[in-house]
């Protein structure tokens, strides 16, 4: 289990430190133009590392590349509305809210695989959504808001699916299949967004990032993938729930060091806010584990 634990905590490294770069790259792109390169990079190298480590033979069945391509679309969605959310919002308040998708990962948990849970713990369900319901109800804020509610919603869905299918298959193709599902929806997108817009709006949103940006993207979206499907197939969607949270306070501190952001009253509330549901849920399971 502790092997599961550090792949969890390293692909959640991974990650952040993709999206920071995410972050730094995507402002001002259309935002399927810029998922399309972005995940034609990341799909390539998948393909080439893929192969490499893991060779040809360890494609799944038909059956269940479509299964995972249908959970990718899913993700897709939660990537897309991702990107709109830190173009939207400041990066470290986009990850505050973005709490909201570990009470909306509970719940699933609990009413639709039958988890155990607190009935304390709704407390700091209720906690953990204020802020990112507060900032629907703000209209500064509102737009942003629905992208991370969005996002969350997607994301959630889409992984809890995987992980289901996951328990069917090996993780080493999901990475690959995902990426290429979010290429297609990246063109498709991208190609109806240039019918339904002039191409002087296009060219004048063009992207011209350098492509050593992209490769590291790629790397950690690669490494990071692996190892949280790896955790996702090995451990309780209630236990991932809790790691994701015991890192809510580091990486809040270290995106305003990073961005020199500095929140304002509603952003603080909503962190303050988050952070004292995430304390209450820790408390309540503890007290829950030691009385079963």
């Amino acid at each position: 289990m502790g092997l599961n634990y550090s792949s969890f905590y390293l692909a959640a490294l991974f990650f952040y430190f993709s999206d920071v770069l995410q972050k730094a790259t995507s402002s001002g792109a259309i935002t399927w133009k810029y998922l399309f390169i972005r995940s034609c990079y990341t799909a390539a190298i998948a393909l080439l590392l893929n192969t490499f480590l893991f060779g040809l033979n360890t494609i799944p069945s038909i059956n269940i590349i479509l299964l995972m391509a249908c959970c990718s679309i899913c993700c897709g969605m939660g990537l897309f509305f991702y990107i709109k959310s830190i173009n939207t919002l400041k990066f470290s308040n986009v990850g505050s809210l973005t709490i909201v998708g570990n009470v909306i990962q509970q719940l699933i948990g609990i009413y639709l695989l039958g988890e155990k849970y607190n009935k304390y713990n709704f407390i700091a369900y209720a906690l953990m959504s204020f802020g990112c319901v507060y900032q629907l109800i703000n209209n500064k804020t509102l737009k942003g808001a629905k992208y991370v509610l969005l996002s969350s919603i997607f994301w959630t869905v889409g992984y809890i699916l995987l992980s289901r299918v996951l328990q069917k298959s090996t993780i080493y193709w999901s990475v690959p299949i995902m990426e290429i599902t979010i290429m297609i929806m990246g063109y498709l997108c991208m190609r109806f967004y240039s019918i339904a817009n002039t191409k002087a709006a296009i060219d004048k949103q063009a992207i011209t990032i350098r492509p050593i940006f992209f490769i590291l993207i790629a790397l950690l979206n690669y490494f990071g993938s692996l190892l949280n499907n790896h955790s996702f197939k090995n451990i309780p969607i209630s236990t991932i729930s809790f790691l994701q949270l015991s890192l809510m306070p580091l990486f809040y501190i270290v995106s305003l060091k990073i961005f020199k952001e500095k929140p304002n009253k509603v952003e603080l509330i909503s962190f303050i806010t988050g952070f004292a549901g995430f304390a209450l849920f820790i408390i309540n399971n503890l007290k829950f584990a030691r009385s079963s």
